[in-house]
């Protein structure tokens, strides 16, 4: 079954530039796309180029430039209609998006120079108009063809059983006391060698990053006991969709994981709610460098 995410996202673009100036459940703007919580943040960044995150703040932050351009009110009023809790906040997100400051954009006296200055700011282009849509827009509703440097494979993965340790804290941080508890464990009974899988069960944009969980797993067998800290849990297997790469610093699986959802979204193929998890074929202790499968669910 195909799924058409541009389609799928058109209506929740168009609901949120009417309401980015209220807060925003993402349970239910998940709902309007049709698609779970847990692979929303995802799907949405691979068609929009952005996080949901930040796509409402941009919103808030381009439509309190013109609010301070056309009215000219004080800072601190913009930025509190803006969801920022002080002035200095609202600066400094100007500061870090635009390379200028709101005051720089409220003593502007005419068009002319309002638009030279965003012309030379740090987006280089002008803001929207009050209540018009530009082009920048409406290009996240447009699917693009794009050469990727990995080629995604659909591999059905068989059901099973994992040994796991469970970490708790931001993705990709505090993993080495779990390493060393599950290969402790595993190396006595023969299994340090078994297929080495890191599940992540939560959505950074719903769970704060202290409370997101990882699993640490090694897959064993179903006659396989755990002690000693290590847990079982079963593998439900399926189709999942892959890329392989070679990872040599921390920085590049992020990438790796947009790269693999904007394939999923190019080839419109339809996601469900099985965890992902990243599959380990190799990974050289003293170099850091790793042979990974990062795999997404994806309905048969």
């Amino acid at each position: 079954m195909k799924t058409d995410y541009h389609k799928r996202l058109r209506p929740v673009i168009r609901y949120l530039e009417s309401h980015y100036d209220n807060p925003t459940n993402l349970v239910q703007v998940a709902e309007k796309a049709h698609l779970s919580p847990y692979h929303f943040h995802r799907i949405f960044k691979a068609v929009v180029g952005e996080t949901l995150n930040d796509f409402i703040r941009r919103l808030r932050l381009e439509q309190a430039a013109n609010e301070l351009f056309y009215n000219k009110p004080d800072i601190i009023t913009v930025a509190l209609d803006s969801g920022f809790a002080s002035s200095q906040s609202l600066a400094k997100a100007f500061k870090k998006y635009f390379g200028i400051t709101p005051t720089d954009i409220r003593n502007c006296r005419d068009m002319e120079e309002y638009s030279c200055l965003m012309r030379n700011s740090k987006i280089g282009h002008k803001l929207r108009n009050n209540g018009h849509e530009n082009s920048e827009t409406a290009l996240y509703t447009e699917a693009e063809s794009k050469t990727w440097s990995t080629m995604m494979d659909i591999k059905t993965f068989e059901s099973g059983q994992l040994a796991y340790v469970r970490v708790t804290g931001p993705y990709g941080e505090n993993y080495e006391p779990a390493i060393d508890t599950l290969y402790t464990w595993a190396g006595p009974k023969g299994l340090a060698g078994n297929t080495s899988i890191f599940v992540y069960h939560d959505n950074p944009e719903i769970t704060p990053a202290d409370k997101c969980r990882t699993d640490i797993c090694l897959l064993v067998d179903l006659t396989v006991d755990a002690s000693n800290g290590v847990e079982l849990m079963s593998f439900d297997g399926g189709k999942y969709a892959c890329i392989r790469k070679t990872i040599t610093e921390k920085s590049q699986y992020g990438p790796a994981w947009e790269e693999l959802m904007g394939q999923v979204v190019e080839q419109q193929l339809d996601s469900d709610d099985r965890p992902c998890f990243e599959l380990y074929h190799s990974y050289d202790l003293e170099t850091n460098t790793a042979d990974v499968s990062f795999c997404t669910a994806i309905r048969a």
